[in-house]
C-alpha cells in the first residue's frame, strides 16, 4: 500500500479513482473496486486527506479507515492534499497511465463533503488530453450529501409537509401532558419532556423537522408555561434549552440517519443477493441452452420489471451455429428467447453493436442513447456469446450503479453458463463427428476388403466358366457353379448385415412379435446355415419341454444363422458346435458353444460393438464386423439380451442369448 501523493509505479493495467472523505466512502470504494473488477483491471484509491478532527467530528470515512479493506483486496491506496499533489498523479500518468479515471462525489456547496471543483476539473482535463476515460461519480444512485454533516430529511418519499405536521401534533401531545403534570410538578422541572417530540422527529424525519420541533417545543414552553405565561419573552434558560435540544436533534438525527442508511444497504446487498443465489439455482439445474436463456430472461424481468429479450447467434436449441468471425456472428444475431419475441431493426442494429464492441448500449449510455431499451453484452474472457436487451427499464433506474453492479453480475454469470453450455456442445458434436468418421472410415475398410474378395471369387469363376467353359469336366464346372453362389450368398449376408445396422440405428427395424417353438427356430437356423456348418460336428441339446417364446421369426432367425456363422469361421475345421437350449428362471437360454481361438477377458464386452474386428485390424477372418452388433440389436429389441462368455485364448467362446418367458393365450397355442 503507497501512502505518498503519487502512486508506486507499476506497469500493470489500472483505474484511478480520486475521491475526498465523506460519509459514504467506502460505498464509493467498492463501487469502484466493482469497476476495476469488470474491466480486470488493478485499482488506484486517491482520496484527499483532511484533518482528522474534522473527520471525526463529521462522521466522515477517511482514507485510514479503508485501510483494511485496500490490502484484503490489493488496492493501491493513494493520499493527495494540494494542487500539487494532483499534479504529482497526473506526472506519474506518463509511466503507467490509467484506463480509466473514476471522480468521487463533488462539492455542490461550500460546506458540503465532496471533491473540489478545481480538483475535478484538473483531473477531467488531463484524463481527456491523453484520451483516458472519466467516469462520474458511480453512487449518484445514494442519498444527497448531508450539509454540515447532517442528516436533514430522512424520507423523501413523503411529501415535505407531512414530517411538519405529525412533527407538531407531537409536540401538541407533549404541551398537553406537561399542561396536566404542572398540577403536580413544578413547571420548570417538565421542559425535558419537549426532549421526546424532539428525539421522535428526529429519528423519524432528519434534523429539518427536528429543527422545527424544538423552535416549536421552546417557543410553546416559553409563552404558555413558563413564569410569564402569554407572553414570548426567551430566557436565558430558554436559550440554553433550544441549545440543548438542538445537539440532541443532531445527534439523534444523525444516529438515525447512518442506521438508515446501513439497513437499506444490507437490504439492496440482500436482494441482489438473492436474485444471483435464484440465477445460479436455475441455471444449475437447466438441461440445456433453451432452459439456461429461460432462467436469465425470468429473473431479468423479475429484478427490473421489465421486457427482456435475449439475442444470439444461434437458437436455443441443441445445435449450435459455428461462425468464425465476431462479424459473423453479430450478422447471424436473432431473437432466441422468448422465441416469439419481435424487435425493430433499429434494436437489433444496436444489439449487434453491442456484441461485436463487447459494450453496453441504448438508454443510459452514450452509444445508441436515444433507443428505448438498454442492451447489455454477455462477455467472458474470450468472447461475446448473447446480448441482452432491456426493454422498458425506468431512465433513473439505468442511470443508477446499482443497476449497472447488478445486470454486470448478471451478465458475468449468464456469459459462463451460455459458454460452458456451447463449450460441451461443441465437444459432443465434435465427438459424435470423430465417431461417425470412424465408423465411416471402418465401414470402407469392410466394404473394400469384404466385398471385394467375394466379387473377384464371383468375378473369377463366371469369366472362366465363359472363356473355358467347354473344355472343363462337369466337376470343374460345378465346383465354380458353387464357389460363385457360396460367394454371392456371403456377399449376400454382407450387404444384409449393413441394411439390417442401417435399420436398427433408424429406429426403422421393429420387431413382428408371433409366437415360435425354440425347437422349430433352431432347426430353421441350422438348416439357412448348413452349407457354412459343412466342415464342423454340429450337436443340439434341447430341453425336452421349453415354454413357447415370443420373437420376430425372421429376426431370430438372422441372429442365430449369424451366431452360427461366427462360431464356423471361427472354430477349426472339423471341431464340435454345440447349441444348448434350457429354461432357466425366468428366460429361455439358448448357447452355441465352439472349439475356436477364444476371446481375451478384455474384449468380451467389446465383441457387441460394430466394426470391432476392422477397428482391431483383424483381418485373418473375413466379415465386416457388424454381425454380433446386429444381433445385439435385434435380441435388445425382443427385450433380451445377449454375452459373450470364453475362459482366454484358445479355449473357445460361448455366445449366450436370453430371451424372457412370456405367457401366450390359449388361441395363440392353437396357432402355433
Amino acid at each position: 500500500m503507497a501512502s505518498s501523493a503519487s502512486p508506486a509505479v507499476s506497469r500493470a493495467p489500472h483505474l484511478l479513482a480520486l475521491a475526498s472523505p465523506t460519509a459514504d466512502l467506502d460505498q464509493f470504494a467498492r463501487e469502484a473496486l466493482w469497476m476495476a473488477q469488470e474491466r480486470d483491471l488493478n485499482l488506484t484509491l486517491a482520496v484527499r486527506k483532511v484533518p482528522p478532527g474534522w473527520a471525526q467530528l463529521m462522521g466522515y470515512t477517511t482514507a485510514e479507515d479503508l485501510t483494511a479493506f485496500a490490502e484484503r483486496w490489493g488496492i493501491t491506496l493513494v493520499s493527495w492534499k494540494t494542487a500539487a499533489d494532483l499534479d504529482g498523479i497526473v506526472a506519474a500518468w506518463n509511466v503507467r497511465t490509467p484506463k480509466a479515471v473514476v471522480l468521487g462525489p463533488r462539492k455542490g456547496m461550500a460546506l458540503r463533503p465532496g471533491l473540489p471543483g478545481t480538483a475535478t476539473a484538473r483531473i477531467e482535463k488531463a484524463a481527456r488530453a491523453q484520451n483516458i476515460e472519466v467516469i462520474s461519480d458511480p453512487t449518484q444512485d445514494r442519498p444527497s450529501a448531508p450539509i454540515l454533516g447532517l442528516a436533514w430529511r430522512l424520507d423523501e418519499q413523503r411529501p415535505w409537509y407531512h414530517a411538519y405536521i405529525l412533527s407538531a401534533f407531537a409536540v401538541s401531545l407533549v404541551a398537553i401532558l406537561v399542561k396536566w403534570l404542572m398540577g403536580i410538578v413544578p413547571a420548570q422541572s417538565l421542559a425535558p419532556l419537549f426532549l421526546i417530540a424532539v428525539v421522535y422527529s428526529a429519528n423519524a424525519y432528519g434534523m429539518a423537522a427536528a429543527a422545527f420541533t424544538t423552535l416549536l417545543s421552546v417557543g410553546l414552553f416559553s409563552y404558555f408555561f413558563s413564569t410569564s405565561s402569554y407572553t414570548l419573552n426567551l430566557s436565558t434558560e430558554d436559550v440554553l434549552l433550544l441549545i440543548v435540544f438542538l445537539l440532541v436533534a443532531a445527534i439523534t438525527s444523525n444516529l438515525s440517519s447512518g442506521l438508515r442508511r446501513q439497513a437499506s444497504r444490507a437490504q439492496r446487498q440482500a436482494r441482489e443477493a438473492r436474485a444471483l443465489f435464484q440465477l445460479t439455482r436455475d441455471i444449475a439445474i437447466a438441461g440445456d441452452t433453451a432452459a439456461i436463456f429461460r432462467a436469465i430472461v425470468q429473473q431479468c424481468n423479475d429484478i427490473f420489471d421489465c421486457d427482456t429479450v435475449l439475442l444470439a447467434p444461434f437458437t436455443g436449441g441443441k445445435e449450435a451455429v459455428a461462425l468464425a468471425s465476431v462479424r459473423a456472428k453479430a450478422s447471424a444475431l436473432q431473437a432466441a428467447y422468448p422465441p416469439q419475441a419481435t424487435l425493430t431493426q433499429d434494436e437489433i442494429e444496436a444489439a449487434r453493436w453491442s456484441f461485436s464492441h463487447g459494450a453496453s448500449a441504448g438508454r443510459g449510455f452514450a452509444t445508441f442513447a436515444d433507443m428505448d431499451a438498454t442492451f447489455q453484452p454477455l462477455a467472458t474472457a474470450d468472447t461475446t456469446v448473447a446480448v441482452l436487451a432491456l426493454k422498458g427499464v425506468a431512465p433513473q433506474m439505468v442511470n443508477s450503479a446499482g443497476f449497472r453492479r447488478v445486470i454486470g453480475s448478471i451478465c458475468r454469470l449468464a456469459a459462463l453458463a451460455v459458454e460452458h453450455t456451447l463449450r460441451k456442445q461443441e465437444l459432443e458434436t465434435a465427438r459424435i463427428v470423430s465417431q461417425t468418421e470412424g465408423l465411416r472410415s471402418a465401414l470402407l475398410s469392410a466394404i473394400s476388403h469384404d466385398f471385394g474378395t467375394p466379387l473377384a471369387s464371383i468375378i473369377g469363376s463366371a469369366s472362366s466358366l465363359l472363356s473355358y467353359g467347354q473344355t472343363y469336366t462337369a466337376d470343374v464346372t460345378q465346383e465354380l457353379l458353387t464357389t460363385i453362389l457360396e460367394e454371392a450368398e456371403r456377399l449376400g449376408r454382407f450387404v444384409k448385415n449393413v441394411m439390417q445396422m442401417t435399420r436398427l440405428e433408424s429406429g426403422a427395424l421393429v420387431p413382428r412379435m408371433q409366437w415360435a417353438d425354440v425347437e422349430d427356430l433352431i432347426s430353421t437356423s441350422l438348416d439357412a446355415a448348413h452349407r457354412r456348418l459343412r466342415n464342423h460336428e454340429i450337436y443340439a441339446d434341447i430341453a425336452d419341454v421349453l415354454p413357447l417364446v415370443q420373437v420376430d421369426f425372421v429376426l431370430m432367425e438372422s441372429v442365430l444363422v449369424n451366431v452360427l456363422d461366427n462360431a464356423a469361421k471361427y472354430a477349426p475345421a472339423e471341431s464340435d458346435i454345440q447349441i444348448t437350449a434350457r429354461k432357466i428362471g425366468g428366460d429361455v437360454v439358448i448357447d452355441v458353444a465352439d472349439q475356436g481361438s477364444g476371446i481375451a477377458p478384455e474384449d468380451l464386452g467389446a465383441v457387441f460393438d460394430k466394426f470391432y474386428r476392422t477397428k482391431r485390424r483383424d483381418r485373418t477372418v473375413p466379415g465386416t464386423g457388424l454381425g454380433l452388433a446386429i444381433c445385439k440389436g435385434i435380441i435388445e429389441a425382443h427385450g433380451g439380451s445377449i454375452e459373450a462368455l470364453s475362459e482366454g485364448m484358445g479355449r473357445g467362446t460361448t455366445i449366450r442369448i436370453r430371451l424372457p418367458i412370456r405367457t401366450p393365450d390359449v388361441a395363440a397355442i392353437a396357432e402355433v
